[in-house]
């Protein structure tokens, strides 16, 4: 039988070293959370999400003691990741609660611009995606959420951010960026962090 740990990973998006989380993070230690933010290498997401999601495993395997769950919480392309690691990886045994916000579940038309293996997994239709997406079911184990905005331009079409299982959000916050520090974002957030607890 394994325990719920107040631990937290906050996962960046693309291009982010994990200053936009900051935020996030302390407002979940104000709470009683250990929260840890970490840094992907390389976070342009260029090897693919498989590589990234293996860090993820890594820093789950030090941070989080061996028989207790912890909270996924990913940022634009870091839910991504967290997918891949609680669907392809057998992660879902070590995460009681998966938080996404702002991520291109359905692919973004915006990763056209991105010319390399990482980019081509997060376009719309991607072969990645689909296969995520099959499996999606795998995810109600750990009662997901999303948060989404549909003033966002970077996720496209906008709906690519809402799960189709689970609890969704959306909240008027009119840029991707400013989505982990928004402060409707970090209320929710903490609202579900400890409703997870339960």
């Amino acid at each position: 039988m394994s325990y719920k740990s107040h631990t937290v990973l906050l996962i960046p998006g693309i291009f982010d070293r994990g200053s936009s989380l900051l935020r996030m993070q302390r407002a979940l230690a104000e709470e009683g959370f250990d929260a840890h933010y970490i840094h992907l290498r390389y976070n342009s997401g260029w090897h693919g999400m498989e590589h990234l999601s293996s860090q993820l495993m890594a820093k789950i395997e030090k941070l989080v003691k061996k028989e207790t769950t912890c909270t996924l919480v990913g940022f634009s392309m870091g839910g991504i990741v967290a997918r891949y690691y609680l669907q392809a990886m057998s992660g879902i045994n070590r995460v009681h609660k998966f938080i996404s916000i702002a991520s291109p579940h359905y692919g973004s038309y915006w990763a056209h611009f991105l010319p390399y293996k990482g980019g081509k997994q997060l376009r719309v239709g991607s072969e990645f995606l689909r296969g995520l997406n099959q499996s999606v079911r795998v995810l109600e184990a750990t009662e997901p959420v999303s948060i989404w905005t549909k003033y966002d331009v970077t996720i496209m079409p906008h709906s690519s951010a809402k799960l189709e299982i689970g609890t969704s959000y959306e909240v008027p916050v009119i840029l991707h960026r400013l989505m982990p520090m928004s402060s409707k974002v970090i209320s929710l957030l903490k609202k579900e962090v400890i409703t997870g607890m339960g």
